[in-house]
């Protein structure tokens, strides 16, 4: 993780990499829902009860959450001899492979037009989560070989991730190959799902060394779950893997079997291309775990298993995606608290997948941060402020409100009910009070908006203040026109500037004053329409000889 002189640094290379993983660990040896769980124990989103795998000690288990079950995962088989432990070479890059992402249409359990890879998670569709990760980790060559509409998948990763367009492969071994002529000609090769969105840069790191290690043709990624519904399990012979059997083909004593097929896999690209050209297209959707059998027949297969099994979770439906985003915003806020910003209740706090926030910072109960967002070091924000897409700078306040799109200075100070729309930009120490809006403006140093005010389409200069009901008017019916604001300008209470027009600097508007002129620098104007009445010069004048405000 790379960390600013004042500001921690918070993105999806940070959450996915080593740091993520001392979040995983510490979850692990946190209370969860008033308890604490062993180490041996994983949390996974079944729906079921707490159970324990046959053959493996008791667990005890204190205050266990609601509507989770436990995962349990052993360093080999129940029941297997014991074997020598496996080779494994440390990694430290994906630098050299290419790596192939499936991103099957497969929407129907979603009960959605949008293909199940393209939701988001954490605010980021999962495609674009795995492709990230991917290049993050220092993977050379990303590929996406797709089901959905490729057309969809470029909105989502845009143009630097080449996209197969594999909508009529009849299974996902025929759909991998057709990725061949696209795939750079490296030696090692890495399948993984793109619906598998809680995967992290160290467990793909760990696969890949354990597959350099073991000189094997191919390396298939495993899981134990207590409850294996929907997965294909791993069959073993003493320990060694002997292939995969696919849910549908399970009988008797197999269908208790914990060890699922993960769906991931390295591979030697030689053998891979020349292998799925010989497979059977009736396998059907899992048809690659046919690779495992053909790469046995040649002592040529290692198996990995997960450290965490969650990581390998595949979303299927709205419940799976409901929990995966649960998880990743959870190791998210747990992230950015250990980098020094201050979370109030956390669980009301929703934080997007790569948003930066700077130490020292507090975000308040039901503060949403959103998309590329940054946050400087030393602000407060919220309660139920939103934030999308915004560069914030260091030592702000933002009340309660909905800032979109824009820049905002040092110690500037917005809300509560504030609404700073796209294309805005407020500089330092800029101060926007209640029920104040702009848009597509720019606001100058130290100016105050101080209530019920609107500023669409304007420069404004510095050292402006705003009467309370000031407002642009910047729409005649048509067309939008710009108003601008120079430096120094005093607005009296419900002045209204109606665009085109151009108040000087150093200009004053009385009370209720309608500007449908430009107003000179230095002036004085007011009524409806507004009318000079003299200089702001000469009104300090008469005001220091005690003859009031403008003349008769």
């Amino acid at each position: 993780m790379r960390r600013a002189p004042r500001a921690s640094k918070y993105d999806r290379k940070a959450l996915r990499s080593s740091s993520m993983v001392t979040v995983m660990r510490s979850f692990r040896e946190s209370p969860l829902a008033g308890g604490r769980l062993k180490p041996e124990c994983r949390m996974a989103p079944t729906g079921g009860q707490f159970q324990t795998v046959p053959e493996r000690p008791a667990l005890h288990i204190q205050q266990p959450e609601r509507g989770t079950a436990l995962i349990l995962m052993t360093s080999r088989t129940p029941g297997a001899s014991p074997r020598s432990a496996p080779k494994t070479t440390a990694v430290a890059s994906l630098a050299g492979w290419t790596a192939l992402v499936l991103a099957p249409d497969d929407a129907t359990s979603m009960q959605s037009a949008t293909p199940t890879v393209l939701h988001p998670v954490a605010g980021v569709p999962m495609v674009r989560l795995i492709c990230d990760l991917l290049h993050e980790a220092g993977c050379t060559h990303v590929v996406v070989v797709g089901g959905a509409n490729p057309a969809l998948l470029t909105t989502a990763l845009g143009d630097g991730v080449p996209i197969v367009d594999a909508r009529d492969a009849k299974d996902s071994a025929s759909a991998t190959l057709q990725s061949r002529s696209v795939a750079a000609e490296q030696e090692h090769i890495l399948i993984l799902r793109a619906d598998m969105p809680l995967i992290t840069t160290r467990t793909l790191l760990e696969v890949a060394g354990r597959h350099l290690g073991g000189g094997r043709t191919l390396t298939c990624v495993t899981a134990y779950l207590t409850d294996p519904h929907g997965f294909g399990r791993i069959l073993r012979r003493n320990g060694e893997v002997q292939g995969i059997v696919r849910e549908r083909d399970l009988t008797g004593a197999m269908r208790g079997e914990p060890e699922v097929n993960a769906g991931l896999y390295a591979a030697e690209a030689p053998w891979l291309w020349e292998t799925l050209a010989t497979l059977d297209p009736s396998g059907g959707s899992d048809s690659l775990s046919d690779l495992v059998a053909h790469a046995v027949k040649h002592d040529r297969v290692e198996a990995f298993q997960v450290t965490e099994a969650i990581e390998v979770m595949q979303v299927g439906d709205r419940v799976q995606l409901a929990e995966a985003d649960r998880i990743l915003r959870d190791r998210i806020r747990a992230l950015v608290m250990r980098e020094g910003v201050t979370l109030m209740d956390p669980s009301t706090i929703y934080i997007d997948a790569g948003v930066t926030i700077g130490s020292d910072t507090v975000l308040l109960p039901g503060t949403h941060i959103i998309g590329a967002t940054t946050i400087g070091g030393g602000c407060r924000i919220g309660p139920n402020a939103i934030l999308r897409d915004m560069t914030i700078g260091e030592g702000c306040e933002i009340g309660g409100s909905t800032l979109e799109g824009s820049i905002v200075g040092d110690r500037v100070t917005v809300g509560p009910y504030c609404h700073v729309r796209p294309d805005s930009t407020l500089e330092r120490d800029v101060h926007l009070g209640n029920y104040a809006e702009v848009k597509a403006s720019r606001v100058g140093e130290r100016t105050a908006v101080g209530h019920f005010s609107y500023i669409g389409d304007s420069d404004v200069g510095a050292d402006v203040n705003f009467g309370a009901g000031s407002i642009t008017a910047n729409y005649d019916g048509v067309l939008k026109h710009r108003t601008i604001i120079g430096d120094g300008v005093h607005l009296g209470s419900d002045t209204v500037m109606v665009a085109p027009v151009t108040v000087g600097a150093g200009a004053r508007t009385g009370a209720g004053a309608v500007v449908i002129d430009d107003v000179a620098p230095g002036a004085t104007v007011v009524g409806v329409p507004a009318r000079e009445v003299g200089t702001r010069a000469q009104n300090a004048a008469g005001n220091d000889a005690g003859e009031g405000g403008h003349p008769a």
